[in-house]
């Protein structure tokens, strides 16, 4: 990291940021010299993601100040933040997948000649861009998106090159690449934290955070915890100040009473994705799946449920090997899987309640050809008493009601079903403490009822507090299954997703 006086490059004092109903950032601080790179921590929901969207003009702020070189800028949007040598990359690239290499770069300043595009000049100085992110081997004129994912991501590298760079912002960058591209990525790192470019990286792989990173600051319920240098703390004082008083708490759940096995997961193998998984949920017992981004944890549940294929292992369901093609065959199976993005893949918005709490189970309604009116409005009326489901009829369209509201109405819909299994992927995200604690109330009724559950979840917390067992995932592999008894904790948890000692 630079020292020499005068070096400071970023401060951000102060920096306050509101939603309706979350106060998101409460006075943070923060600053970088030039050449820094500095890692920014925190569980889900700790504000790192958007203190970087208001430094990258993504978010407004509502209160605080930014200063680059001691002076102060106003970053209304991304281009006011580009315009200041602020780079921000993330998960999803916003490159055009359809464009050559040299027409990505430059689609903000296409050089022209006599009013045309310079091809010539553009493919000169996007060859020499390439040369600079280690893609030398690459033509200006290659299409976009025959790249591989960490290709693609240098290739966005490169965009920033061309505008003078002072601050690069990553999120996650290596959540999809192999250790060869991560290789890459890093030593272009360390050539920009040379010519005095500061980085940040959001990340939670703690490898690399002690192998590229100068710094890193603890982010946790909005506030900033703590700076420091990454060799002044160790690996387990890392996970701790992310925790908090919850590093030191230990959960309980309700006792349980287990049936036979209901899932078997045997070595399930997809290419790129997971590696030998295994794991077996029982009748009333509920399974959580934990790991950081890009860990395989959604995968798991996607490839029992028949959404992904998967290229070996067996899954073996109430004492049978089952081979599940798709959705339809896991429904009759007895199988239901709530999707984390209830918004696209669980309800459909501009329906009422009624249609989206009888949509998994249509055979139940249908009368020959016609949908039957009285039993679809029977099942409904009693989903919304069961679930207490705030809405003023059922024929509201789900789009009105709040985001607990909704995710019962998913939950109704797969009860519905009548099923064996649940996939459960993060059921609660976005739902406030009360709705939270009206899900958890559900799914305990189901495994009183012998429902077997698998849980996929961010949040240490929750699954220390609900999952008799929890399977942690890193990078598709499985690290261990830990039992949930008096001596869990979560920091046991978050080490061995993150990969501590």
């Amino acid at each position: 990291m630079a020292n020499e006086k005068g070096s400071l490059l970023l401060e951000m004092t102060g920096i306050d940021k509101q939603f309706p109903g979350v106060h998101a950032l409460q006075g943070v601080d923060f600053s970088l010299e030039k050449g820094e790179v500095c890692a920014i921590l925190g569980e889900n929901g700790a504000g790192k993601s958007t203190l970087m969207n208001v430094l990258g003009g993504v978010y407004p702020m509502n209160e605080g100040t930014i200063k680059i070189e001691g002076k102060e800028v106003h970053l209304r949007n991304t281009k006011d933040a580009e315009e200041q040598g602020i780079a921000f990359i993330h998960q999803e690239l916003s490159l055009f997948p359809q464009m050559d290499i040299a027409s990505n770069i430059f689609i903000q300043e296409l050089p022209n000649k006599g009013g045309l595009i310079d091809s010539r000049k553009m493919n000169k100085e996007t060859s020499a861009i390439l040369e600079r992110v280690k893609l030398g081997h690459r033509k200006p004129t290659e299409i976009v998106g025959d790249l591989k994912i960490g290709e693609q991501q240098l290739v966005e590298i490169g965009r920033t090159l061309i505008r003078g760079i002072k601050v690069l912002i990553l999120d996650e960058p290596t959540s999809s690449l192999t250790n060869a591209e991560i290789e890459t990525l890093f030593a272009i790192v360390r050539e920009l934290k040379a010519q005095g470019t500061a980085v940040i990286f959001i990340t939670h792989h703690m490898d690399e955070i002690y192998e590229i990173c100068d710094t890193l600051m603890i982010m946790r319920d909005g506030q900033r915890i703590m700076k420091c240098g990454v060799h002044d703390i160790t690996r387990s004082e890392v996970v701790n100040q992310m925790l908090g008083r919850t590093a030191e708490e230990q959960y309980s759940h309700p006792a349980r009473h287990y049936g036979k096995d209901v899932l078997e997961v045997k070595g399930l193998t997809r290419r790129g994705k997971l590696n030998d998984i295994h794991f077996k949920v029982r009748a009333g017992e509920m399974v959580g799946l934990y790991g950081l981004l890009g860990s395989g944890r959604t995968e798991v549940l996607r490839s029992i449920f028949g959404l992904d294929k998967f290229h070996a292992g067996e899954i073996w369901y109430m004492g049978e090997q089952v081979h599940i093609k798709n959705p339809k065959e896991a429904i009759d199976l007895g199988i239901a899987m709530v999707t984390e993005d209830r918004h696209k893949e669980g309800l459909v918005l501009e329906e009422s309640v009624r249609f989206n709490m009888t949509l998994a189970n249509l055979k139940s309604i249908k009368s020959k050809l016609f949908v039957n009116r009285s039993v679809e409005r029977e099942i409904s009326e009693a989903g919304v008493k069961s679930l207490n489901v705030k809405t003023p009829t059922i024929n509201r369209a789900v789009k009105y009601l709040s985001g607990g509201n909704q995710q019962k109405v998913v939950l109704s819909k797969w009860l519905n079903t009548d099923p064996k299994l649940i996939l459960l992927d993060e059921p609660t995200r976005g739902i406030d403490i009360g709705a939270k604690h009206e899900i958890y109330q559900i799914v305990e009724k189901l495994l009183e009822k012998g429902v077997a559950v698998i849980m996929v979840s961010s949040e240490v917390p929750e699954l220390l507090g609900v999952c008799d067992r929890v399977v942690v995932l890193k990078s598709g592999e499985q690290v261990c299954e830990l039992v949930n008894d008096e001596n869990l904790q979560a920091g046991t948890l978050l080490e061995a997703a993150m990969g501590g000692e």
